[in-house]
Formats: C-alpha cells, sequence, structure tokens
C-alpha cells in the first residue's frame, strides 16, 4: 500500500510491471498514488473523494492522468498495474 503520509511531493513508481511490453519509470505525485491505490481497493470515485477532501471531478482527473502516465488503455489495465506495483 502506498505510504498515506506523502504530501505535495512526487515519487518514483519505477517500473511496476508489464502490460502490452516493459514499463519504463513513470513519475506520478503523490496524490495520483493515494487515488489508484485507493482505486485498487474498490472504492468508488465518490467514496475516494470524500475520503481525500476533494472533488469528484478531481479524482477522475488523477485518474485519467494514471491512464495516460502508465500507458494504460483502460482502467482494467490500470488496475493491473497497480496490482503489480503491490506485489
Amino acid at each position: 500500500m502506498v505510504n498515506s503520509s506523502i504530501r505535495g511531493t512526487r515519487r518514483n513508481v519505477g517500473a511496476i510491471g508489464q502490460v502490452k511490453g516493459a514499463l519504463k519509470t513513470v513519475d506520478l505525485s503523490a496524490m495520483e498514488l493515494r487515488v489508484l491505490d485507493l482505486m485498487h481497493l474498490g472504492k468508488t470515485t465518490k467514496e475516494i473523494a470524500a475520503r481525500l477532501r476533494i472533488p469528484e471531478r478531481t479524482v477522475v482527473l488523477h485518474v485519467r492522468r494514471g491512464l495516460r502516465r502508465l500507458r494504460a488503455r483502460s482502467a482494467e489495465e490500470l488496475l493491473s498495474l497497480i496490482g503489480a506495483y503491490h506485489q
């Protein structure tokens, strides 16, 4: 699980796993990591927003950025990458 005490820093996630090719080092913000971690735990957008005290739209934007930065084509692919990170 991503350390929830990270505040305002960027964290180098590194090679997370393989989905249609090796991933290179990816730079995600601490909030993006928190959102993706909660998404991986099965939380809904509304639950994530409430827990992190941010608007739902901001949660959606963090997920979109995660998709783009990790080069995932779908939410399922994104979740598999985050799952590989947790192993």
